[in-house]
């Protein structure tokens, strides 16, 4: 199921009349009509060279802000977002229960459950110089699979809008990160050089759970979600 022309040609009208979350706004309402979801996220960053996603915004609905915030520590175990960097035109369409099933990827499966995620479409587009952004699409009812004429659809229309808006669309607050503390960059220097919690808390004379809140500020400062990412960051250009 594809969208109606003259539909598509009001989402151009929208990217050359509205602003950025002018637009997000009537493209997130004309998927809801269309799909249907209980929770977003449209989120802008980089696609490096080895193939890791690093976010520099994103604009999140319907579930807190512990999603992105979180999603470091799992990061590296969850091959949807490796294919996702592979081909992010490829749309993903996930149940949790089913395509995070292997003990090894609990960790993912766990995550996302305490999140209220139990099915998503994932899709983007990408341009030149590596810039990339993306649409998830979230489902809380496990027994409610994304049909396939919705999957079909959100595969033509999410890049669809994303590269018709991507000059008018980008999430706000995409400056300069915020500085780090003294404490969070002795934090981060140890967690990118492989060390893990407990280690981190030792060395510095901290609980367990003080090393996973800075952490948690680090990823959220920086706008980046996994160890390799922040590993790139201080290391520099």
């Amino acid at each position: 199921m594809l969208p109606d022309p003259r539909t598509l040609l009001e989402v151009l009208q929208a990217a050359a009349d509205a602003g950025g979350a002018e637009y997000r706004r009537y493209v997130l309402d004309w998927l809801q009509r269309e799909i249907g979801f209980d929770g977003v996220v449209w989120g802008v960053g980089r696609c490096g060279a080895g193939g890791e996603v690093t976010i520099s915004g994103a604009e999140l609905r319907g579930r807190p802000a512990g999603l992105l915030h979180d999603y470091g520590e799992v990061a590296a175990l969850d091959p949807i977002s490796q294919r996702f960097a592979k081909d992010p035109r490829a749309l993903q369409a996930v149940a949790v229960a089913r395509d995070y099933a292997a003990p090894a990827l609990a960790p993912v499966r766990e995550y996302l459950e305490q999140y209220r995620v139990r099915q998503f479409l994932l899709c983007g587009a990408a341009s030149g110089q590596g810039a990339l952004s993306w649409l998830t699409l979230y489902r809380e009812d496990g027994a409610r699979p994304f049909e396939q004429k919705e999957a079909e659809f959100a595969a033509f229309a999410i890049p669809f809008a994303l590269l018709a808006g991507r000059d008018a669309s980008r999430p706000e607050g995409l400056g300069a990160p915020p500085a780090l503390t003294a404490r969070e960059r002795q934090v981060a220097a140890a967690y990118a050089a492989g060390e893990g919690y407990k280690a981190i808390a030792r060395s510095l004379g901290l609980a367990p759970a003080t090393v996973r809140t800075h952490l948690q500020a680090i990823f959220r400062k920086l706008g980046v979600h996994h160890k390799i990412a922040l590993r790139q960051y201080l290391d520099g250009p």
